[in-house]
């Protein structure tokens, strides 16, 4: 018999993250990028895919695509593994940690598939708390037993803040027994990378992926950097043929060329002088007493309304207006908080104009002539 309040959870849970069926013209929530990939690039894979034999099992010999990951990561090809998509890897992980009786510390709040995951499959943790203003708490870091496991989001989603790499090397050097994972998806949003710290210890596993950085979240390919002794280990959890063929080939035919890449590269940048430039404009425009933005080093920025009524108004005005965002306020330390992901200029001057209207929604105050310029994408 199902326990009652594990039926409530997974109700209230299949409420929150349900779609509203509605048509929303702007789908900022789920941190994708909001531009398509271009049909020139597509097409080369989807010509290779007509070639392909569908009869047969996806190849599970992945050495190719991580030599090319390798040299995209700067580490050596003992050190990668190819999987489908970090979630896979999240679940994964989690499961044998569980079945092994690992003492789990998970840093909260954080991507919620963590603690969805873990209360889903009854896996226990000890949630590792944020500071009051949303930094990593290093004095109050758990104390780790031999063989524990502590996770960390870097840069944090939803936060937007990153673990700092000297109090990420002394975890690592201090607790040699223990195993450190780093969920590191929004990495190239970030100002450094962490990932190179494989080299040096042998308790860091450290998660990437290809949906964040690149137009492609819907081929679902990730990686996991470790050290050459933990790669083989780690790579007997994972299933063989689990990456579609569709995939493999878009590694294989399109991923890593110089013109895909140098696309990406100018996409990244893009994306990251837009977020800078939607905190410039809410910091600047907006009543700071009223809304906050919080530093970010991914492809997102969080924002807190302090009035619990001006963060309802908020939600109502961006529904109203067909704009998809992430309400945030049910994670721990998050009240009044939604979370949305960086578009193009003109998305982006839509939901300010959005968040304006919803902020002034009782006032009746209509938005300064000049104030947010909408440009047509």
């Amino acid at each position: 018999m199902i326990n009652l309040m594990f039926n409530d959870y997974l109700l209230k849970t299949q409420a929150r993250i349900k779609s509203i069926k509605q048509s929303f013209k702007l789908q900022l929530d789920k941190n994708e990028q909001t531009q398509d990939l271009e049909m020139n690039f597509k097409k080369e894979v989807i010509d290779a895919l007509a070639q392909s034999a569908w009869n047969r099992y996806p190849d599970h010999d992945y050495e190719d695509i991580e030599q090319n990951i390798a040299s995209y990561c700067g580490l050596q090809p003992d050190n990668i593994l190819l999987c489908p998509g970090s979630a896979s890897i999240i679940t994964t992980l989690l499961n044998y940690f569980a079945i092994n009786h690992k003492d789990i510390h998970i840093t909260q709040p954080t991507y919620s598939l963590f603690d969805y995951h873990c209360k889903t499959y009854n896996i226990s943790y000890t949630p590792w708390l944020l500071s009051e203003d949303l930094e990593y708490d290093y004095e109050h870091l758990p104390r780790l037993k031999e063989n524990s496991v502590l996770i960390i989001t870097s840069p944090n989603n939803p936060v937007g803040n990153c673990f700092e790499e000297s109090y990420l090397r002394d975890i690592l050097a201090r607790n040699p027994q223990s195993l450190i994972i780093v969920d590191g998806v929004y990495t190239e949003f970030c100002h450094y990378d962490l990932t190179p710290l494989v080299r040096e210890y042998a308790n860091l596993i450290l998660l990437r992926s290809f949906s964040k950085a690149f137009p492609v979240a819907g081929l679902r390919l990730g990686y996991l950097c470790a050290s050459e002794k933990l790669i083989p280990i780690l790579r007997k959890l994972f299933l063989q043929f689990s990456i579609s063929e569709f995939s493999l080939l878009f590694a294989r035919k399109l991923l890593f060329t110089k013109k895909f890449m140098q696309h990406s590269m100018c996409r990244i940048a893009e994306l990251i002088g837009e977020r800078e430039f939607l905190k410039r404009e809410i910091t600047n425009k907006f009543d700071r007493s009223q809304v906050q933005v919080f530093p970010s080093g991914g492809n997102f920025v969080l924002i807190r309304i302090h009035n619990s009524r001006l963060h309802e108004n908020v939600l109502k005005q961006l529904q109203q207006d067909g704009i998809k965002i992430l309400n945030t306020s049910d994670f721990p330390l998050l009240y009044n908080t939604i979370r949305v992901s960086i578009g193009t200029r003109g998305e982006n001057q839509q939901f300010l104009s959005s968040l304006w209207a919803g902020i002034h929604r009782q006032d009746g105050l209509n938005i300064p002539a000049g104030l947010f310029t909408i440009h047509s994408n």
